[in-house]
């Protein structure tokens, strides 16, 4: 079935290549036939808008032989469309920097033609599109209320122009922002004003990007196949019109939904064709969210060479963005700026102190000559006159400066930005990894969690997992480590962990803690210590039987901690000193069995809480005095010793940084 639909589709497409190569073949005649004037211009303009979808090196060519060719004869419209084709093409490659410098280069030059001709609708046109182009850089860069405002001045001047397919264009952008505000009504009111205007207006290529957008508030909300169908139609129109942009847009998507849907291999499957349009075309930032999906794909399949291979090509891809050679040329604005500014000054003072010495001879010689102070007055004027087109020329060479250093700035937002959502995006998968609240009232009658990770993302971590082991016994594993370092290293090495646990449990069929905990050991040690570097963590694995009641576990370098019922006793349990890792030692880990009474208390914990400085000396909090805290409440109800320990580490820190993960479990057994 799907094989005959693609033999149809190639058949579609075909009359639209050839159309399309015609079109293309039409106008390079034309341009070799035309002389250096206007025709030649707008010729090249179409020849942009041809290759725009598609081939981001030739539109680019050809907007800038129509911005010279149009200065040189001076073509106020052809220039104007030149510098607005210039910074579409350095968006879409994600230069937001040069492509503002060219959207508001468009503006300037389109209010200088409505002077000259104040009913052009050219113009207005022009700076309508300018005005939505710059929304949406501010909307990459998250400043959504700035964004919003420039879509509305050029949804305002496409009302006054009768222009409501461009209309429709800001209505979408409107749409997406009320998207990332979480008014999703209002998303789709805009997507669809802005669908009904594209659609009656024919407008093949404009239609794939406002069915993305529905369809991507469709997925998120769980609505997978109103979701397919949206961007398969996409898809659809994007190959009809070979809009190659959008149409990486729709296989990325669909490569989500899969995700969603938890089919990954099909997931991977979309997500590769989209990384492969993206590399193509050069669309750096859509490149980069390929690869992160695509390593987080492999990580669900368990296939963690491949997720580490694709997160170091997202890696990469990011770090080619954004370079260390912008924070060089941002230092070196800044320093030029401030060279040139105090120039300035000292020309000023000097302007000054010249024109109160030409003030005090002028005086001086009214009193010997009014003849000679006649022609000095005259002369004073002049220099007076001079002297303030200097002022004014420094002023505006200032207000130069002063842009230039507001788009710095604007790209070191951008950047700062752009990590932050990278490592809140980390946070949800962790987050998603960890047992939920849910899994664990299923399984525990009575416990508390308390986590609070140094960084967004963490390297401590807590897991839980439930199978029927041979004989048919009900287990339930609860883990709580600390893995190597904090911070993102941290949580990549938490994640790695998590899956080696799980694959040694789930599908090794591995029950014994202890020999969970050999078994990470190697594959931590076979995956990433090739190099000597000791990674892994430290923790305690726990396995209720709650078939027969018995408690095992191993731990590794982290003591449980066991309070008696009464709250009057509380014993330090055993474990092995060596990592999960590699390490000085080979051997084995060790299963302890703990013996303990209904209504004990459990409580296990990493060495962030202990580890923490504060206090009236800025000394740390000390396992001493967590346990005391611990013994001291440990008859309350769990959900007020969550509390209490909470309150107690924020009062200790004071106003001191967190200097570690810290991760307190409490289990009423």
């Amino acid at each position: 079935m799907y094989r005959k639909f693609l033999l149809l589709l190639i058949v579609i497409l075909s009359n639209h290549f050839f159309a399309q190569q015609g079109k293309i073949d039409s106008l390079f005649l034309r341009l070799k036939q035309t002389a250096q004037d206007t025709q030649k211009v707008n010729i090249l303009n179409q020849l942009f808008n041809l290759y725009n979808a598609n081939n981001n090196d030739s539109s680019l060519k050809f907007s800038k032989q129509a911005y010279e060719l149009s200065s040189k004869i001076k073509y106020d419209e052809g220039k104007i469309t030149a510098v607005n084709n210039i910074g579409t093409v350095y968006y879409y490659q994600g230069k937001n920097a040069e492509a503002l410098k060219f959207f508001l280069e468009s503006i300037k030059l389109a209010e200088e033609l409505k002077v000259k001709k104040p009913t052009s609708l050219f113009a207005s046109k022009q700076m309508s599109r300018a005005y939505n182009n710059i929304g949406t850089i501010y909307q990459r860069q998250n400043d959504l209320e700035k964004a919003e405002q420039y879509f509305l001045k050029s949804i305002s001047l496409d009302i006054s122009t009768n222009d409501l397919l461009s209309a429709a264009h800001a209505y979408n952008n409107i749409g997406t922002i009320k998207e990332a505000q979480n008014k999703y009504d209002e998303a789709i009111l805009n997507y669809e004003k802005s669908l009904d205007i594209k659609t009656k207006a024919n407008d093949s290529l404009g239609i794939p990007s406002t069915l993305i957008n529905i369809g991507v508030i469709k997925m998120n909300d769980k609505k997978f196949e109103e979701a397919s169908s949206l961007f398969l139609r996409a898809l659809s129109f994007c190959d009809k019109t070979n809009n190659i942009q959008d149409k990486a847009l729709c296989l990325i998507n669909l490569g989500d939904l899969f995700y969603l849907k938890k089919d990954y291999h099909t997931s991977i499957i979309y997500y590769l064709d989209g990384i492969e349009v993206c590399k193509k075309q050069q669309y750096l930032q859509f490149l980069s969210y390929a690869y992160q999906s695509t390593s987080l794909a492999h990580y669900r399949l368990k296939e963690f060479e491949k997720a580490y291979e694709y997160f170091q090509y997202y890696s990469n891809t990011k770090d080619s963005i954004y370079n260390k050679d912008n924070a060089r040329i941002l230092r070196e604005m800044e320093t030029k700026y401030e060279t040139d500014t105090k120039e300035k000054e000292i020309k000023l003072l000097t302007a000054d102190k010249e024109l109160h010495e030409a003030q005090l001879n002028k005086n001086r010689i009214i009193i010997y000559s009014s003849i000679a102070g006649l022609v000095l007055i005259t002369g004073f004027a002049f220099y007076v006159f001079y002297a303030l087109n200097q002022k004014k020329k420094i002023n505006r060479e200032l207000d130069l400066r002063n842009k230039k250093i507001e788009h710095a700035y604007h790209i070191i937002d951008e950047k700062q930005r752009e990590v932050m959502d990278s490592i809140n995006y980390a946070k949800r998968i962790q987050y998603a990894l960890l047992a939920n609240d849910d899994f664990l009232n299923k399984n525990l009658s009575n416990y508390f969690v308390l986590f609070k990770p140094k960084d967004i993302v963490s390297g401590d971590f807590y897991w839980a997992t439930h199978v029927l082991n041979k004989n048919n016994e009900d287990l339930f594993y609860l883990a709580v480590c600390d893995s190597t370092g904090h911070g993102v290293p941290g949580a990549f090495m938490s994640l790695l962990s998590i899956g080696f646990l799980s694959e040694a449990i789930k599908e090794k069929d591995i029950f014994e803690p202890n020999k969970v905990f050999d078994y990470v050991r190697k594959r931590l040690v076979d995956s990433i210590s090739s190099e000597q570097q000791k990674d892994g963590f430290d923790g305690i694995l726990m396995c209720f039987n709650k078939t027969t009641g018995a408690v095992t576990y191993a731990a590794s370098n982290n003591k449980p901690v066991l309070v008696n019922t009464t709250g009057t006793e509380l014993m330090e349990l055993s474990c092995d000193k060596m990592p999960v890792g590699k390490g000085d030692k080979t051997e084995g880990f060790s299963l302890f069995t703990l013996n303990y009474q209904k209504g004990d208390s459990l409580y296990l914990y990493t060495d962030g809480y202990a580890d923490q400085f504060g206090g009236p000396k800025g000394k740390k909090f000390k396992y001493k005095q967590l346990e005391d805290t611990i013994l001291s409440n440990s008859i309350k109800p769990l959900s007020q010793q969550k509390e209490i320990l909470h309150d107690s580490f924020v009062n200790w820190q004071g106003a001191l940084e967190q200097v570690d993960d810290v991760c307190v479990i409490g289990v009423k057994l």
